[in-house]
């Protein structure tokens, strides 16, 4: 009997291979992809996988813009199947771009810097983000927080 746990043993000496490794990577992606995908990653983050230590924002866009690739062919099919909806695939594939393009603007950055001094008798700037995106779906992380200040 063949095992999924068995898959990784019976690939170790194919994966040598350079051209059998692009393939394994790609293989995933093209298994999925149907006729009507539009999206693409951005040429400047096509090497993040490779790279040795990207940036974490480059990281973050490109594996959003990843997972836009897997599931826009199936946003767009499920628009199709959903209840009353009459719109052709044209406008689907509009629907799908936008809301897709809202989500992946960042709506609200805070950026709080503050100084402290170190036990070696330094100062150093704390810099602190917060980043919400696609506030489209509301209660978005965080809330109101009340305290009681004793006097």
């Amino acid at each position: 009997m063949f095992h999924l746990k068995a898959l990784p043993r019976s690939f170790a000496p194919i994966k040598a291979c350079n051209e059998v490794n692009t393939l394994l990577k790609l293989l995933p992606a093209a298994v999925q992809t149907r006729s009507y995908a539009e999206h693409k990653i951005p040429d400047r983050l096509k090497d993040i996988p490779d790279h040795a230590n990207p940036k974490f924002f480059d990281m973050v866009e490109y594996f959003f813009h990843r997972a836009c690739i897997i599931v826009e062919d199936k946003l767009i099919e499920d628009l199709a199947h959903q209840k009353g909806s009459r719109l052709d695939l044209e406008a689907r594939k509009a629907k799908v771009k936008g809301i897709l393009t809202v989500m992946e603007q960042c709506n609200h950055v805070i950026e709080i810097a503050f100084p402290i001094k170190r036990d070696n008798g330094q100062y150093e700037i704390i810099r602190g983000y917060r980043a919400q995106h696609s506030t489209h779906r509301t209660p978005c992380k965080g809330g109101k927080q009340t305290f009681k200040i004793n006097s």
